[in-house]
């Protein structure tokens, strides 16, 4: 018996690897948040004799002696979220921790996440980054821990609800320091969108519009002030237009504007993709 840990898809469900649906077919049963999301999947794999269990954290222990059952049994038991990648933001943890302390080693089947995409998106410099998951719903607390995480200048990526982003854009828009916002939503799914913007300098009706429908994953950035404030930025927007015209790639831009201006790459970069028409 083997318990896996399968990644599922966040929307698409051409997203499911071979080596996902292969294990959900071997397994016979399937810990999951919700039954109703959960047989979505199911019967678009069209699997059959296996069982489908409820499971949160105040459950883990009566789904623990189940799973040690199974194990005996020499069944295959495969852990999935309503959607994504299993604990990250979701229930879970308890169980594994549990299942190592008992001897059995999980098996992490990777695949689909929200997070991956949204940075890729978002076009900022995402070598290294924070996530923060889910905030609380107290402004006080979201600003609280932004002034935390955000003094790193890293990109710290958070998943929102609309209410959660009209906080944060309040909070960051009345901030002296200036921050970039990638906002993603509908990741994988047809109407998949991003909006990018500056703190101290977007389109109110736009964003509005933008987040009156979806599931949004966010990602905030500090610009550095000291070099931000000596931007002459119609200046550089001209420059890049210039550059354009004459057939210049964006990274050949990007590296003229860090070149002449003595920016950084990833505020030249955000420049060049803010100003691209």
């Amino acid at each position: 018996m083997s318990f896996y840990i399968v990644s599922t898809p966040i929307g698409n469900l051409d997203d499911l690897t071979v080596r996902a649906e292969k294990v959900l077919r071997e397994s016979s049963i399937i810990l999951c948040e919700k039954k109703e999301r959960a047989l979505k999947l199911v019967s678009h794999l069209g699997l059959k004799n296996l069982r489908l269990i409820s499971y949160h954290d105040d459950k883990v222990d009566s789904i623990l002696q189940k799973v040690l059952e199974n194990n005996k049994a020499g069944k295959n038991i495969s852990l999935i979220s309503d959607a994504g990648t299993p604990l990250i933001s979701d229930p879970g943890n308890s169980l594994i921790k549990k299942l190592i302390h008992e001897g059995i080693e999980p098996i992490a089947i990777p695949g689909p996440t929200s997070i991956i995409p949204a940075l890729l998106l978002s076009a900022f410099d995402i070598s290294k980054f924070i996530y923060l998951g889910f905030m609380s719903k107290s402004k006080a607390k979201i600003q609280t821990e932004l002034e935390l995480y955000l003094d790193t200048n890293l990109p710290v990526i958070i998943l929102t609800s609309m209410n959660d982003i009209k906080k944060i854009v309040d909070i960051l828009s009345n901030k002296n320091e200036i921050f970039n916002l990638s906002i993603s939503k509908e990741l994988t799914k047809k109407n998949e969108k991003t909006f990018r913007f500056q703190s101290n300098q977007f389109d109110k009706a736009k964003l509005k519009d933008f987040i009156s429908k979806g599931e949004f994953v966010t990602i905030i950035q500090k610009l550095n002030t000291s070099k931000n404030s000596q931007i002459n930025h119609k200046k550089i927007k001209k420059r890049i237009l210039e550059l354009k015209k004459l057939n210049y790639s964006k990274n050949d831009i990007v590296k003229i504007i860090v070149k002449n201006e003595s920016i950084k790459k990833n505020l030249a970069y955000n420049l060049v993709i803010k100003y691209w028409e």
